[in-house]
């Protein structure tokens, strides 16, 4: 159990405080080995075939590298020490969690937009995008921060809990599995910062590339549906409270028709539930790297989005974040009576 509580702890801890800039990051550290692997094969292979078999191997040496380092902290380190150990697996998981981060980084794109000031506004928001912001005006900042809230909502909170959910209750069924609850949702971060990276389709990433961002559709497949339930869920309890049912109607209706539509199979699903919730378009076509990229939008509506939208998506992912925390406390409540 005491696995179990250091991942609740973390989790917890991201919910009232984002990380600290100066302090060293496990997601940091993944980064450079994942560079260093990529310097290193593009020296050795040149051809397609060769760095679409050195994708694999990045790959496959981080997972190994982080993974194993996971598992020798939920082994070896807890018999040495294990307040030590406790404290280091509780700020892993304060670590892999990014939702305190995001919404810190996305108010200040909200507090750019108040203050009236395009560029500063632009650079806040090239902080947490990938695509180029030079060229967007107030309407697709605020846009491309929404989309980017509910985007992450899957990939930097509800996937690393849903794989430290499954380890815990594979542990509760076979203690000697009990590293799972580390090593899973460090192996999914693992996969993910790699996808962020190398993941892309444009001429310099498209073969070494393509290994990690098939494995990244691979281990959010569940994890966003599951979100997409999550989210509903929340959105219908805020239409109830209101007395109105036509922000989820909307909602999920825009989510059975758009869910697929954007060129990811597993960002659409959060994407389309809240440019229903807000009545808007989102995604459509964006600049990457100086290149317009051509995408369809997602949403029918054309309600005007405003600054105030931000707050609002950020308070909606964190009633999910009470959710999920909620069914954890359930879940170990049940994993405290079986065992």
């Amino acid at each position: 159990m005491i696995h179990f509580f250091a991942f609740l702890c973390g989790f917890i801890l991201d919910f009232f405080i984002r990380d600290f800039e100066k302090f060293p990051h496990i997601v940091r550290f993944i980064g450079n080995t994942i560079s260093a692997f990529e310097k290193l094969f593009r020296k050795v292979f040149k051809s397609d075939t060769g760095l679409l078999f050195s994708g694999f191997l990045i790959v496959f040496f981080n997972i190994l590298i982080w993974g194993g380092a996971a598992y020798l902290i939920d082994t070896f380190l807890y018999k040495v020490n294990t307040l030590l150990a406790f404290l280091l697996e509780s700020f892993l998981f304060f670590q892999i969690f990014a939702k305190a981060s995001l919404r810190f980084e996305s108010m200040k794109v909200y507090h750019a937009i108040k203050g009236n000031d395009i560029e500063k506004s632009r650079k806040a928001l090239s902080m947490i995008v990938g695509r180029d912001t030079d060229r967007l005006d107030y309407e697709h900042i605020i846009k491309a921060v929404i989309e980017t809230v509910a985007e992450n909502m899957s990939d930097g909170i509800v996937a690393p809990w849903f794989y430290a959910t499954l380890g815990s209750i594979i542990a509760a069924f076979n203690t000697e599995l009990i590293w799972l609850i580390l090593v899973l949702p460090i192996i999914y971060k693992t996969v993910n910062t790699m996808d962020s990276m190398i993941g892309y389709k444009d001429e310099k990433y498209f073969y070494i590339g393509k290994v990690a961002a098939k494995l990244d559709d691979i281990v959010n497949f569940l994890p966003a549906r599951f979100s997409a339930i999550i989210l509903l869920f929340v959105i219908f309890i805020l239409s109830l409270i209101k007395g109105s049912f036509i922000t989820f109607t909307n909602s999920l209706q825009t989510f059975i028709k758009y869910r697929y539509v954007h060129s990811s199979p597993n960002a659409g699903q959060t994407e389309s539930i809240i440019a229903g919730f807000f009545n808007t378009k989102l995604l459509g076509d964006a600049y990457y790297f100086g290149k317009l990229v051509k995408k369809k939008s997602i949403g029918d509506g054309n309600a005007a989005i405003k600054a105030d939208d931000i707050i609002e998506v950020n308070n909606i992912m964190y009633f999910a974040y009470t959710v999920l925390l909620i069914i954890n406390l359930i879940i170990g409540g049940i994993i405290c009576f079986i065992s």
